[in-house]
């Protein structure tokens, strides 16, 4: 059976195979489906579907379908009307077939034998396979009866083309070409590839309205089918109004009901069997009176009438249906990763009562995406989700989340055992990049949920939360096993004390204290920290707004927010606290902004402060290791006259290495190394060392937490510059500061 399939396969469209055969096959069911009728005793067409059938295999198969329909058309004609008819046939169906098709294929190319239905190639079907071929095979058919080149045949004798006979003949043709190309394409079309057949029952699916339902199915069919019944009816019954031409013009509103809600594919097949009862039952609803030629060709405008309005109406009609589908599935899928998105998620949510949620996260695609871009964290997320595709089951998905993770749904049947298979299986995953294998750290956390779900985005929280859990136990976290409210809890107090911040901005909740930092001659500058009032008008430390801030993108604003308040009371005291200077922390987003070097020379200007009068202290971290922007900010601000300080220098990424290569003014060392300096030889040597490496890059020395008199001591004996810590003051409210008579020593510095 394979192997008949193959050869099959291998020589149906061999001119000798199917071209040749199908002819033989379906030119008798077109002939007798096509209606015919006698009119001023010559025989008309009111229905002709052989055009259509010649123009499909030609459309098809092209020079390899003339050898099968020049031999059904001698076959055919030959044994009736003699050889030069035969002939002159032969000549007539290839001539128009093939100038309509030549023309067609000229405007369209290869795209042109795709299926029916398409809008790009509606008006080009019409035109050249409708209108064109029909006017030709008329005109040639004329041409040929008046040159008498059909023989001698009293149906086929010669009359003028100006009556109404013709106008029925070539309304007949045009309706067979515009109902019966689609109807024949999708005929031979099955039978060269029965697949297709499926395809296009599941078109018909696709393309008819989704609420659609069978009650509105039956009531439309009821009514075509009423409405054809009464119409074909014998002329003699109750209502003579019914089975009249006045029926015909209620069949339009009908089939466009059924356009409008099934669309092309359907609905050409429907008006294609609707078509071929009417024309076949035409005397029954044409009364034969003294106007029975007018109430013909009426009825036969009719047909091809509505045979292109239905047409267009579904083409057009389907085309919108696809479109909005397309763009349905386009806002399911992400559209970089082209992976399902959340809310796709939450639509499939909808259709599973009971699924288990299971949370990827890879947090070191974050460090990876700035080494290798963007690209990288893209193609590691694809290729992970088609790596554990194996493990899932048909209906069960992979989504793309915000962020750097991954969402699996699966059903609840064995959730844990198969949550463990896929835990495991993602973490054997390598991603190759160069050569190299990465093999980024996985957490992963689940959870059963039950539709509805109303909190799908908390509960994704809520799952990254326990997912970083899930990075130092090496084993998937279950939601359930968890303290769901503390989770909760968390996040809750996270979005709360963004809220904070944001408001703390925008209604200046902010309090500036500042700390002095002494030399040993008596010199002194203010440190400026940072205060937010609560909600509660509660202060709160940064430790604990600080490192939110940073996570929602917020500490650049509130660096600015402190050097403009900063820079606007130095402006607001100047006379009475002349030559103040003041440092001011700035954070690895600010230090990595390419136009702050500008905000803080504005703010300057704008104040009438000297840039000597600040110092900026940055500390050291990740974000600024090899960051180019960073060196080239901090270089602007030092050309501007800023003092630049490292701040709790010996902790982190501050390291002598990086001290080597980064340009500073002063060197904070670290409050853990100064506060046992008299107890720990370790911290004394540390010290010690710092303080010979400040000596050859020509920096000033600043020590923090110094709380006692004898670590002063030690600190200046060492040839620390100075001291900052609760012995020399604790923080104060800036306005607080009191009045000084004399200017200060030292240089001022830029903060």
């Amino acid at each position: 059976m394979m192997q008949l399939s193959k050869t099959y396969n291998r020589y149906k469209d061999k001119w000798w195979a199917l071209p040749l055969v199908l002819p033989f096959i379906l030119y008798p069911i077109t002939e007798y489906l096509s209606a015919y009728g006698v009119v001023d005793g010559f025989e008309s067409t009111f229905f002709y579907l052989n055009m259509a059938l010649t123009t499909i295999l030609t459309m098809i198969y092209g020079f390899k379908a003339l050898p099968g329909i020049l031999l059904c058309l001698f076959y055919r004609v030959y044994p009736d009307r003699g050889l030069e008819p035969a002939l002159m046939s032969m000549l007539h169906y290839f001539t128009s077939v093939a100038i309509s098709c030549a023309g067609y294929y000229c405007f369209t190319g290869k795209r042109g034998r795709a299926s029916f239905g398409r809008y790009d190639l509606t008006w080009q079907r019409i035109f050249w396979l409708i209108f064109i071929n029909a006017t030709l095979f008329l005109n040639y058919y004329h041409a040929e009866l008046y040159l008498g080149l059909f023989g001698i045949h009293h149906s086929l004798m010669y009359i003028s083309p100006f009556t109404t006979r013709t106008l029925i003949n070539y309304q007949g043709m045009i309706v067979g070409n515009m109902m019966g190309l689609p109807m024949m394409y999708l005929v031979i079309r099955s039978i060269r590839t029965p697949a297709y057949l499926v395809k296009y029952l599941k078109k018909i699916r696709l393309q008819a309205a989704r609420e659609m339902r069978l009650p509105e199915l039956v009531c439309l069919f009821g009514s075509l089918g009423l409405l054809t019944i009464m119409m074909i009816s014998p002329l003699n019954h109750a209502l003579p109004l019914m089975n009249s031409i006045y029926t015909l013009t209620l069949l339009l509103p009908v089939m466009i009901w059924g356009t409008l809600r099934l669309g092309h594919a359907a609905i050409s097949v429907v008006w294609w069997v609707v078509l071929i009862v009417l024309c076949h039952n035409i005397q029954s609803f044409i009364p034969h009176d003294a106007y029975y030629k007018l109430h013909l060709a009426v009825a036969t405008s009719c047909f091809s009438a509505f045979s292109i309005t239905i047409t267009l109406m579904a083409i057009n009609i389907s085309r919108k249906r696809a479109l909005n589908l397309k763009t349905q599935r386009l806002m399911h899928i992400d559209p970089v990763v082209h992976l399902p998105n959340l809310l796709a998620l939450e639509t499939d949510l909808k259709q599973n009562t009971v699924s288990v949620l299971c949370q990827l996260y890879m947090p070191d695609l974050e460090l990876l995406g700035r080494n290798y871009g963007l690209l990288m964290q893209v193609q590691y997320k694809q290729q992970l989700a088609l790596y554990l595709e194996p493990v899932l089951d048909k209906d069960e998905l992979i989504y793309m989340s915000s962020g750097h993770d991954l969402i699996v749904r699966i059903s609840p049947l064995h959730a844990e055992r198969r949550i463990a298979e896929i835990y495991s299986k993602a973490k054997d995953f390598r991603f190759i990049r160069d050569g190299v294998k990465l093999y980024p750290q996985i957490g992963c956390s689940y959870c059963i949920i039950n539709y509805p779900v109303g909190h799908l985005y908390l509960l994704i929280g809520e799952l990254r939360t326990l997912a970083e859990i899930s990075l130092t136990t090496n084993l998937p976290v279950d939601l359930r096993k968890q303290s769901s409210r503390q989770v909760q809890n968390q996040v809750k107090i996270k979005v709360e004390m963004m809220n904070q911040l944001q408001r703390a901005l925008e209604l200046d909740r902010f309090v500036l204290m500042v700390q002095p930092i002494e030399s040993k001659d008596g010199d002194c500058y203010h440190e400026v920290l940072l205060r937010m009032r609560g909600n509660n008008d509660e202060i709160i430390f940064p430790n604990t707004f600080l490192p939110l801030a940073n996570e929602f993108g917020m500490s650049s604003s509130i660096d600015l927010w402190v050097l403009h308040n900063t820079m606007k009371y130095m402006d607001e005291t100047r006379h009475s606290r002349p030559n103040q200077r003041y440092a001011i922390n700035l954070t690895p987003a600010s230090i990595c902004r390419t136009d702050m070097a500008k905000h803080i020379e504005k703010l300057m200007i704008m104040h009438g402060i000297s840039p000597a009068q600040l110092v900026l202290e940055v500390t050291e971290a990740e974000e600024l290791t090899n960051n180019m922007q960073a060196e080239k900010t901090l270089d602007a601000l030092q050309r501007l006259g800023c003092k630049i300080a490292i701040d709790d220098f010996g902790t982190g990424y501050a390291s002598y290495a990086r001290i080597k290569t980064m340009r500073a003014d002063i060197l904070k060392i670290d409050g853990s190394f100064i506060h046992n300096i008299n107890s720990s030889e370790m911290d004394y040597k540390i010290v010690e060392s710092i303080c010979e490496l400040a000596r050859m890059k020509n920096m000033s020395l600043v020590a923090e937490f110094v709380e006692t008199e004898e670590i002063r001591r030690t600190l200046y004996h060492m040839g620390i510059d100075y001291v900052q810590g609760y012995l020399i003051g604790k923080p104060t409210p800036i306005a607080g500061l009191p009045a000084t008579l004399t200017p200060p020593l030292a240089v001022a510095v830029v903060g």
